[in-house]
């Protein structure tokens, strides 16, 4: 399958991402660790490579959404400490433990479950506490009943961290709120220190690093931030100082050219009707790779260095642009979803404005199938090629 030509295809800049980790590890400074978030492929970037760009980069830990993905970066040779951040089974717990994974307990009930398990092998877990965004996480009320059950005697895990999650510190000018969930967090941190223990504590994301070091505690979690792209508006706004490298560009390339007589009605449910004598081209790229339907007429795209609008639906595996104005283009030349071609950007912020979500989503939900391909920096190279296309050059 090596070398095999691609019609679209995703490229990942991987010295970005470890130039990235720097730098928000520069703003953490020494009084707080960093750890790199790699969950959901890491936002669509590659999740392997991403990890060791990121521990390049200065991350001390890595952090996953479920037990499955640590036991891949296990599988490919990483060694750092991995914590699974949303819900582990239970019956999972062994194989966590076996491999130096360490879990997130964020109810009484879990609690309440591990604390029955005969295990082999000391499991490490970090506490979650809800202080306020109402998702996991142990709520004020059950702390007391909590800490009963982690002080017993034989109680089969040690607890290594505890941490919390921000509601909407993304937004500066809510930061009140964010205030009154670090001092919850605090307080239930001061709770398990009483009692004996010394928890790793880590409260801010992305978001959190950039904006204040009031948030950074004994760790903090690097996100989006580490792929190169702002939490928010607000966030880059207030806080720009950070020198972040977008590192995802995502390519396909034009596979036919047609004509379309003024009046003719384009693609599913005639959404689109041409005001003039239209040239049309087909990329063969849909709603199964990522790209949103909701970008239907009015989402846009790259060609020959220049932007070209989506008209009519987007189906599943292919959309149609409007090339009219761009008479150059042919079959086989280099489309630009999110990247740089030329002078012209189409950056992930755009394309997410464009179908009423967020830089997250769009990222993250670029088909993991889509083969990533590394540029940049030969660290960071591998024997896959990206495909022969008619690129546009200045």
């Amino acid at each position: 399958m090596k070398n095999q030509p691609l019609r679209t295809w995703v490229e990942i800049d991987y010295a970005a991402i470890e130039g990235n980790a720097r730098a928000l590890r520069k703003i953490l400074g020494e009084e707080a660790s960093m750890m790199a978030v790699v969950k959901s492929n890491a936002y669509g970037h590659g999740m392997a490579d991403a990890a060791r760009a990121a521990i390049r980069g200065g991350a001390e830990r890595l952090a996953v959404d479920e037990l499955s993905e640590a036991l891949a970066l296990r599988a490919t040779g990483i060694k750092a400490p991995i914590l699974v951040l949303g819900y582990t089974l239970p019956e999972l717990y062994k194989a966590a433990a076996q491999k130096n994974i360490s879990i997130t307990i964020s109810s009484l009930e879990s609690l309440q479950g591990l604390a029955k398990m005969k295990l082999p092998k000391r499991l490490n877990i970090h506490l979650k506490f809800d202080t306020g965004l109402y998702r996991q996480g142990i709520q004020e009320t059950y702390i007391e009943q909590s800490l009963r059950i982690l002080s017993a005697k034989g109680f089969p895990a040690a607890v290594e961290g505890a941490y919390t999650h921000f509601a909407v510190m993304e937004d500066p000018l809510r930061e009140e709120y964010s205030k009154m969930q670090a001092r919850a967090f605090r307080n239930a941190v001061a709770k398990l220190k009483a009692k004996g223990f010394s928890p790793l504590t880590h409260a801010s994301a992305s978001s959190g690093i950039l904006y204040s070091k009031d948030y950074h505690f004994d760790m903090s979690r690097a996100g989006i931030a580490l792929y190169g792209l702002w939490p928010s508006p607000e966030i880059r706004k207030w806080t720009g100082h950070a020198d972040l490298v977008p590192a995802l560009s995502w390519k396909s390339i034009v596979t036919e050219v047609k004509l379309a007589p003024k009046g003719s009605k384009v693609g599913y449910d005639l959404t689109h009707e041409t005001l003039r004598n239209s040239r049309l081209a087909i990329v063969p790229v849909g709603y199964w790779h990522g790209l949103p339907r909701s970008l239907s007429n009015k989402g846009q795209v790259l060609v020959c260095g220049k932007r070209a609008n989506i008209v009519g639906r987007i189906s599943m595996d292919m959309a149609i642009i409007d090339v009219t104005d761009i008479p150059s283009v042919r079959e086989g030349d280099e489309v630009v979803i999110i990247g740089r071609q030329g002078k012209e950007t189409m950056p992930a912020e755009e394309v997410a404005a464009s179908a009423g979500t967020i830089n997250y989503e769009i990222v993250t939900r670029i088909n993991p199938l889509i083969p990533r391909i590394p540029v940049g920096s030969k660290i960071y190279s591998q024997k896959s090629k990206r495909p022969a296309v008619r690129q546009y050059h200045i």
